[in-house]
């Protein structure tokens, strides 16, 4: 389980669990591109599988500089054309004004027949503010990569209506806790230590992902994917 964000133990849990299960059946290769890297939570997933990665984040970006390569805008990336054999990119595209010119521009440093995966809100709180622009429905990210050529190897859905009501329960909790900790100095309030802190928000997401691994319940659950929480996509530049 994924506990960097306690707003996103789910989504981040599930999204880990596809990406290791991905990585883990790919033959060896020569170059990923981990676009919006941040601090490359991911990296213990890929490494083995190519000769080299590239961590490439927006130079406005709070994240440590030791795990970012590049800094550049993901709408132009300083690389060649046809360079890149694998494209990572996770929860980025959402914060993108023009979607279809980030996609344009990981079309053009793919080589013929390289992968994206990409992974994309759906039904998620607004995090990031001013810059969070969108949530992508199966039929808007398929459109979108038709739009930009590329050939759709699969839109599988993270989570399903349950994971997205729990996710949107701690938000209100989470901000409360938080603002608690600011004006009184004390980090306990947000902290899985607090004990109304663990119950209201940590709890419900751990007992979720527990369910799903009960006989029948991960079936069960994919009936109401239609209220996922996002999107994980794999798409190919055609040979």
């Amino acid at each position: 389980m994924q506990f960097r964000n306690p707003g996103a133990i789910i989504e981040e849990s599930l999204r880990y669990r596809w990406l290791k299960n991905y990585f883990s059946t790919r033959q060896k290769r020569d170059i990923l591109l981990d676009l919006g890297c941040g601090p490359r939570p991911y990296l213990d997933l890929y490494k083995g599988s190519y000769h080299k990665s590239i961590g490439a984040e927006h130079p406005n970006a709070p994240f440590p500089k030791s795990s970012i390569d590049i800094y550049c805008d993901a709408s132009s990336i300083p690389l060649g054309d046809e360079s890149i054999d694998t494209i990572l990119c996770t929860e980025v595209l959402h914060d993108i004004a023009e979607p279809t010119i980030v996609l344009n521009e990981a079309f053009r440093v793919l080589k013929k027949g390289g992968d994206m995966i990409l992974s994309t809100p759906f039904v998620v709180p607004v995090v990031d503010g001013e810059y969070d622009h969108y949530r992508f429905t199966y039929y808007g990210l398929k459109h979108l990569f038709h739009k930009s050529g590329y050939k759709i190897i699969s839109i599988e859905p993270v989570g399903d209506v349950f994971s997205s009501t729990i996710t949107l329960w701690t938000k209100p909790w989470l901000k409360l806790f938080n603002v608690l900790s600011k004006k009184t100095g004390i980090r306990y309030f947000y902290s899985v230590y607090n004990p109304f802190f663990f119950l209201t928000t940590t709890l419900p997401q751990l007992l979720y992902l527990v369910t799903r691994t009960l006989p029948g319940f991960k079936q069960l659950f994919a009936r109401f994917s239609y209220g996922c929480t996002g999107f994980i996509s794999h798409v190919k530049r055609p040979a």
